[in-house]
């Protein structure tokens, strides 16, 4: 049953304030899960995918914000980004011991959440965006994908601030980029996943609770009248979320 309250809130409130929907379930998840970072990452996965592809159901009736051509380089570079990132994490939490896997992951999942936070409430003042040529958007989608692959959580913040900071993009096409390379990397990742577990899903029983959860949690976020009241919720599961790293971390230590 927490699997499933986790990932429905994790979902609901990622999703409403533009976070992703795993950004604060990931680091939960290492905090009380007593299974091994490979399940986690595999739950975290799952989640992602059934979030964005909620995401991407809704989007199917608005106009592209992404021309066909940039779409596509992002599909393709966050796909070999995921597959990747996954066969690192793999390689990575076989030879680390548990403790150390967790606190290297919640640390470099810190500074992929709290840079974004970073550059959108000071340096974006400063730092004038480059306007660089679409085409750069294959790297950026698999630099991305391999990150977000490797932690297993969507990746939105990084994606977005790459979007404005490199492009200068509009909101529209960085959330549209955003949500593109999070269910392409997350989709490539568990492919991997499948092939390495010869089509078996591990820990079926707390898939059967955190999947359902984290789909109820997307659709809720889809309705406009629930997210005009859960506007200011962003802070506080930013906060929450590098807070949970921290502990995490403090915990790998001791």
């Amino acid at each position: 049953m927490i699997y499933f309250l986790f990932a429905g809130a994790s979902a609901f409130f990622g999703l409403t304030a533009g976070l992703g929907a795993t950004t604060l379930l990931r680091p939960l998840l290492d905090a009380v899960s007593p299974l091994p970072p490979a399940s986690i990452a595999m739950l975290c996965t799952m989640a992602t995918l059934g979030a964005a592809l909620v995401s991407a159901f809704f989007a199917l009736g608005q106009p592209l914000a992404l021309h066909q051509d940039e779409l596509l380089l992002l599909a393709v570079g966050s796909a070999l980004g995921g597959i990747l990132g996954d066969l690192m994490a793999n390689r990575f939490v076989s030879v680390i011991p548990r403790d150390t896997a967790i606190l290297l992951q919640n640390a470099l999942l810190f500074t992929l959440v709290a840079l974004p936070a970073v550059y959108f409430r000071t340096l974006s003042r400063t730092v004038r965006p480059l306007s660089l040529t679409r085409l750069a958007s294959f790297p950026v989608a698999l630099v991305v994908g391999l990150l977000a692959s490797f932690l297993a959580f969507g990746a939105a913040p990084l994606t977005l601030t790459l979007y404005f900071l490199l492009f200068d993009a509009e909101n529209d096409e960085s959330s549209a980029a955003a949500l593109t390379v999070s269910l392409f990397a997350m989709a490539g990742k568990l492919v991997m996943l499948l092939i390495r577990s010869r089509l078996r899903i591990p820990d079926a029983d707390a898939l059967l609770w955190l999947l359902p959860g984290a789909v109820g949690g997307a659709l809720l976020a889809m309705v406009p009248a629930v997210q005009r009241q859960t506007s200011r919720a962003g802070e506080a599961l930013l906060r929450l979320s590098l807070f949970t790293s921290l502990i995490n971390m403090a915990a790998a230590l001791t």
